[in-house]
């Protein structure tokens, strides 16, 4: 964090704390509020109300965001249409969770939370002392388009219902038919450097590697050195795209560290499958060989991106190289899963989303002074009308119809200057860095993950594609609180071993101690837990 953010931040938390306060001098009676509407109400149709209201908000600010959002083009014209102003009280992302712990922790806190990545454990122990409202009643009553699409894609509400029956939180949605949104992460090699070594493109982990050894070997970069494999986010990305290459996180990404045991058929921990063990002899023998970028562990994605814009990178884990390293990126193609000797049969794909994204990015406090108007305010972005708006911004200014579909305006879509979409859109919108409650399809969000070159990956490896996915599991109180320890020191340990053993810190010859070490941090009531959530989500 920059001097400048953390001047911010203590200015931007001051206020909130003001606010909030000022919002919990009644507080505690949001259900009260719920079941005695307030008069100047209008339930349905815009505005939301006969005379103007204010809704006090915490938010995670994203950096490519513009630095206030009720200055942003589509929250101007939503407070103009709905009558109701938000002070959103942005925090920068990176410290929003300190932010929102000491909010909570404090009894100083507004009336609702957003973008502020809460866990289904967090989630479940706030709601069980009282802090988070169950919104249940305000979906089913001035929720419409939430409504619907639960009811078209029953899998959201299953995932969102926690085991009290209750939905605590409002959803990111990705509709299952967008491509780049569900099969985000992919493995991209540069097809001119291929030719250049009259390869073809890799389908085994032979041919990857004879590809990474030629990039740097031979070094056909036309400035520096060229490096054979990277990724922006600490290995994360790179990950996800070699799940399936080893046969584990058989059920997507999003339920986290989890999936199907096949021998057992009940949950496993994949940090101590075969599968991930052989995906870490893999990359060791790659990272040994200087095949892989060194300090990949510590590298930012703004250097990534930037090392892509410099041509440097042989193979890069992202969404979509074009729309991070500008033209460079044009030379990528995407590689299916990638099998482990030419005989083999063809793995699964198994970076795959869920179409239930996230559950906590949005939810409700019993501080909140006007929480139906806080729900109609957030259901009009799961309309079409308001999905425009949120991701597209303001028609003729940002974005316009075109024959049957709407496209952004060619200024920020092809912008003279080389400016990136993010930029262009600033003005604009606010939902760029993702972490969004709304509901994300092809025909609104424009973003990299639906660019030609995105969807052409995508179809690559569509074919391939897990057809069961998982969304995040919920939890009971009792567990929510096992889980909040148990997942930090397993989380950490896992974490940490991934990059010694990659890395070579940690030989792979202590494996068996790396697994009785998950034993003594308490995996096999991680796993029971676990269990029961899946079990739950299953019946619902």
């Amino acid at each position: 964090m920059t001097a400048l953010d953390r001047r911010h931040f203590l200015i931007v938390g001051a206020s909130v704390l003001a606010a909030s306060a000022c919002s919990s001098s009644g507080g505690g009676d949001a259900q009260d509020k719920i079941d005695n509407p307030d008069p100047n109400l209008n339930t349905t149709g815009m505005p939301i109300v006969k005379e103007p209201v204010t809704l006090s908000f915490l938010s995670g600010r994203p950096p490519m965001t513009a630095d206030d959002w009720n200055a942003v083009e589509s929250m101007k014209y939503m407070e103009q249409i709905s009558g109701v102003h938000v002070d959103f009280g942005t925090v920068p992302l990176d410290g929003v969770k300190e932010r929102r712990n000491l909010a909570l922790a404090s009894g100083d806190y507004p009336g609702a939370l957003f973008r502020t990545s809460l866990s289904a454990g967090e989630i479940a122990k706030y709601a069980d002392q009282g802090t988070f409202i169950s919104l249940s009643t305000l979906i089913d009553k001035y929720m419409p388009n939430l409504t619907a699409i639960m009811e078209k894609r029953p899998n959201v509400r299953k995932g969102l219902t926690f085991p009290d029956g209750n939905i605590y939180s409002l959803p990111q949605i990705y509709d299952p038919e967008f491509l780049g949104m569900r099969y985000m992460m992919k493995l991209w090699v540069r097809q001119d450097w291929l030719d250049k070594f009259g390869m073809d493109v890799p389908t085994t982990l032979d041919e990857y590697e004879a590809y990474l050894t030629s990039v740097v070997k031979e070094n056909p970069a036309r400035e520096g050195d060229a490096i054979g494999l990277a990724d922006g986010a600490k290995f994360g990305d790179l990950y996800s795209t070699m799940l399936g290459t080893f046969g584990i996180g058989n059920k997507g990404t999003d339920v986290g560290s989890v999936d199907l045991d096949p021998d057992s058929g009940k949950v496993r921990f994949v940090p101590t499958a075969d599968g991930y063990r052989e995906m870490m002899t893999y990359l060791n023998k790659l990272y040994a060989q200087g095949l892989i970028m060194p300090d990949l562990f510590s590298t930012d994605a703004a250097k990534f991106n930037t090392l892509g814009g410099q041509g440097l990178l042989g193979s890069a884990a992202t969404q979509t190289p074009s729309g991070f390293f500008g033209k460079e990126g044009e030379n990528y193609v995407a590689l299916a899963p990638l099998k482990k000797s030419s005989d083999a049969p063809q793995p699964q794909w198994h970076a795959v989303r869920s179409e239930l994204a996230g559950i906590g990015q949005f939810v409700m406090t019993d501080r909140n002074e006007h929480p139906i108007e806080t729900a109609r305010w957030m259901d009009h972005f799961y309309s079409d009308e308001g999905a425009r708006l949120f991701f597209m911004g303001i028609e003729g200014k940002s974005y316009e119809k075109r024959g049957d579909g709407y496209e952004l305006t060619d200024d920020i879509a092809h912008n003279p200057d080389g400016k990136s979409i993010d930029d262009g859109l600033r003005p604009y919108v606010i939902y760029m860095g993702g972490r969004y409650p709304g509901y994300a399809t092809a025909a609104y969000f424009k973003g990299v993950e639906n660019t030609p070159q995105a969807t052409e990956g995508s179809k690559v490896v569509q074919p391939h594609a897990l057809e069961e996915v998982w969304p995040a599991f919920n939890y009971t109180k009792e567990e929510a609180a096992e889980m909040e320890s148990i997942s930090a020191d397993i989380g950490k340990y896992a974490s940490e071993s991934r990059a010694a053993f990659i890395t070579g810190q940690k030989p792979l010859t202590e494996w068996d101690a790396h697994l009785a070490q998950f034993e003594q941090m308490g995996l096999p009531r991680y796993l029971e837990i676990q269990q029961a959530a899946l079990e739950r989500f299953q019946a619902n």
